[in-house]
């Protein structure tokens, strides 16, 4: 999906429809050769632009794909902030809750099979600074969810128990690994299907037994 990476509507950018087509190219280069193997020249030639019009946007390859990352990750997790809120204000049963959030989580990445390929795969292969911003993402998604079983635990106390957040890191972990499985198989349209696996790993930690 183009607009999880478009910067159309950022009053920050100037020529955003340009600059959107030039991440999307990365993305769709990087989902057919590889971070490593892809060049300037194949994403100006994937985004109909020059190389000259490439580089008055960005420095060089690892800054395209940061803010190819960037973007696509601050979006998918806007979802995700959105579908809890809407289940939330539905009254939805906290299982239903958790679904909502983790299905559009994987929704949001089906989408976009390219920008799923870039921010599970090729994101590990490009640098330091790439590991660091995905770090950061992966903290954020913890952290929302951490909010989310903290929130649970206090309107269901009978039902939901509290998890320290490094619990609630290894089961993203989980989660992470099944997705990476699926888009490794050229699958990523697919992701949706294993939402409720994944819902089921945060339900059976969360959820009190005996």
């Amino acid at each position: 999906m183009h607009n999880l990476v478009d910067p159309d509507g950022d009053p920050a950018v100037d020529d955003a429809h340009r600059r959107g087509r030039i991440l999307w190219a990365l993305a769709t280069c990087m989902a057919d050769k590889g971070y490593q193997a892809t060049t300037i020249a194949d994403i100006a030639r994937a985004g109909r632009v020059s190389k000259t019009v490439v580089y008055a946007h960005f420095r060089d390859k690892e800054h395209c794909l940061l803010e190819l990352y960037s973007r696509a990750t601050d979006r998918v997790l806007e979802t995700v902030r959105v579908a809890q809120a809407e289940a939330l204000a539905q009254g939805l049963p906290w299982r239903d809750r958790l679904r909502a959030g983790i299905g559009a989580y994987m929704e949001a990445l089906a989408a976009g099979p390219a920008v799923a390929w870039a921010a599970l795969v090729e994101v590990q292969a490009a640098g330091r600074s790439a590991l660091s911003l995905r770090r950061d993402v992966v903290d954020r998604y913890v952290d929302l969810i951490t909010e989310v079983a903290a929130d649970l635990a206090e309107r269901h106390p009978d039902e939901v128990r509290p998890v320290p957040r490094g619990l609630v890191l290894a089961a993203v972990g989980g989660i992470n690994e099944l997705m990476l499985a699926r888009v490794e198989r050229g699958e990523a349209e697919r992701l949706p299907e294993d939402a409720d696996l994944a819902t089921a790993v945060v339900v059976g930690l969360l959820e009190r037994r005996g």
